[in-house]
Parts: structure tokens; C-alpha cells; sequence
């Protein structure tokens, strides 16, 4: 009979007529489950590999962006050690070193030396100003009368010495002293040339000179004059050397050998100059080292 309320469901009856609770709703729609030993033991293995993957998870760190954080970058390793250089290029600086001191002290050897030679071996030479005016590299000559007494204002090409009156002389670079006197000029000498038919006549408009000096040398060291003298001939428009000229004098140059200590010896040069320029002619002496000084007749 019904009293309004909802209908109660029956109670299940258990296998052997005695009354049991109801299962669950949810029990009625599993499969029913079977006893299989080895469902059992995959259900097992099952968990326990769900654990384990469990635990790893667990157990591995976290991934980190060490790109964005430097702090946690590594520190950076230390440089490779450099290979030990050589020490050849030392031992090649240090050698290159002494061997510019040697050199110095060798140079410094031979200055003193030469000058200790000069100042007690050669005859004395009073240095002063170039005559000519020139400096830096070029040894001053210096000018003489008769007497011996340095003439100051002589000996440039505006105020020449004077021809077979004036003595020229340089102090050379071993200590000693050359001295050179023109003492003869023959300003027409065409004749005198052409007695040696080996010599060749004056070029065109031009006619030959001959001029005769004296040269002496004293003091340390030697000097050969046709090496280390230069006699050369300047006009308005000429200019020639005695080296330059393929003459055969009487006496050439080269025919004196090396002077040293208290030689003399006589020479004739020959020279060319333009027709018609005697007036401004001038004989310009100089050493291989040393400044030109000038002559020209009174």
C-alpha cells in the first residue's frame, strides 16, 4: 500500500536465503571480477612502475636557464698558460747592444789616439773659423804668407789669395798637414800641350793652362796627392778640374806617390779655360776633406 512516501527497494536475498545489505549502485556496473593470478601480478607491476617514475620525477632537479641568469653560468676557466718564449731574441739585443758599444768605444779610441798624435807628433795647426765660410763635415783650410803668418781675409772666392805669394794648407784626418803652393801659371799653354803629340788639342773656343805647385806634408799619417787633391780652374762661364783633363804634363800628379812626414814634391797640372776669360779666372785648391780656397793674380 502506498502512504505518499517513495518506494524502498527490496532487500537482496544471499545465496542461502538469509537477507544481506544491498551493494553499492556502482558495484552492480563493474565487470565482474575475475580470480587471475596474473591480472594480479600486472596490476602490481603496474604500480610499482608508476611509483618508480614517481620517485624520479621527484628526484630530478629542476631545469634552470642558465642563459638568462650569469650567476649561475660556471666560472670561467683559466687561460692556457703561454708557451715560454725563447730567449734567443734577448740573447740577440744583448749582443746587438754590446757590439754598438764596442764600436764606440773603438771610434772614441781612434779620435784620441788622432789627437793625441796631432798634438804631439804633427807640427801645430790653429784651427779658427773656415775661410770660406763652410761648416759641418768639411775641414777649414787656412792661408799663409812668405813668413808663415796666417792671412785672415784671403782665400774666398770673392777675396782669392794671391797667386805664387800665398801658401794653402788643411790638417788632414791621421794628424799631419798639407801645405800647397801654385807657384807658376802659364795661362797659354796651347804650345807647351801640344809638344806631346799624345796629348789632345783644347776643345772649341777653349785653350789650355798650365799650372805648377808645390806640395808638402808633416806630421802623422801620408797623403797622396792625386787622390786627395782636387786643382780646378772657374771663370764667368767655365769650370774645369785637373782630373778631368786626359793631359800628359811634364810632371803630372799622379806621378807623385804617397808624401808623409817632411815630403815635397813639384807638379804641373793642366787646366781649360774659356777664350777671352783670363780677367775672371781663379785657381780653386781643395782637399778630399777640406774646404776650396781660391787664388787669382794680384
Amino acid at each position: 500500500m502506498s502512504d505518499g512516501s517513495s518506494p524502498r527497494p527490496l532487500p537482496a536475498l544471499a545465496p542461502d536465503g538469509a537477507t544481506g545489505p544491498a551493494p553499492a549502485p556502482w558495484a552492480l556496473l563493474a565487470p565482474a571480477q575475475r580470480d587471475d593470478p596474473q591480472a594480479d601480478t600486472a596490476q602490481s607491476d603496474t604500480a610499482q612502475s608508476d611509483t618508480a617514475q614517481s620517485d624520479t620525477a621527484q628526484a630530478e632537479p629542476a631545469q634552470v636557464d642558465t642563459w638568462s641568469d650569469p650567476s649561475l653560468l660556471p666560472p670561467p676557466s683559466a687561460p692556457p698558460e703561454r708557451a715560454r718564449s725563447s730567449t734567443l731574441p734577448i740573447v740577440a739585443i744583448v749582443l746587438s747592444s754590446l757590439a754598438l758599444a764596442v764600436s764606440g768605444l773603438v771610434l772614441v779610441l781612434v779620435l784620441v789616439l788622432g789627437g793625441l798624435a796631432y798634438i804631439y807628433g804633427g807640427a801645430p795647426y790653429v784651427m779658427s773659423d773656415p775661410v770660406g765660410g763652410y761648416a759641418g763635415g768639411v775641414t777649414p783650410g787656412r792661408v799663409t804668407d812668405a813668413s808663415g803668418a796666417v792671412v785672415t781675409d784671403a782665400g774666398t772666392y770673392d777675396r782669392p789669395a794671391t797667386l805664387g805669394e800665398h801658401t794653402l794648407s788643411w790638417p788632414t784626418v791621421s794628424g799631419g798637414i798639407v801645405e800647397v803652393t801654385v807657384t807658376e801659371v802659364d795661362w797659354e799653354a796651347d804650345a807647351a800641350v801640344a809638344a806631346d803629340p799624345s796629348n789632345p788639342p783644347a776643345g772649341p773656343d777653349m785653350e789650355y793652362v798650365l799650372a805648377t805647385i808645390d806640395v808638402s806634408y808633416t806630421g802623422p799619417g801620408g797623403l797622396v796627392p792625386a787622390e786627395d787633391l782636387y786643382i780646378c780652374l772657374e771663370s764667368v762661364s767655365w769650370g774645369t778640374c785637373s782630373d778631368g783633363i786626359d793631359v800628359t804634363t811634364a810632371a803630372p800628379l799622379r806621378g807623385i806617390g804617397a808624401l808623409t812626414d817632411g815630403d815635397e814634391a813639384t807638379a804641373t797640372v793642366a787646366l781649360e779655360l774659356a777664350e777671352g776669360e783670363r780677367d775672371s779666372a781663379l785657381i780653386s785648391v781643395e782637399t778630399i776633406d777640406g774646404e776650396p780656397l781660391y787664388l787669382a793674380e794680384r
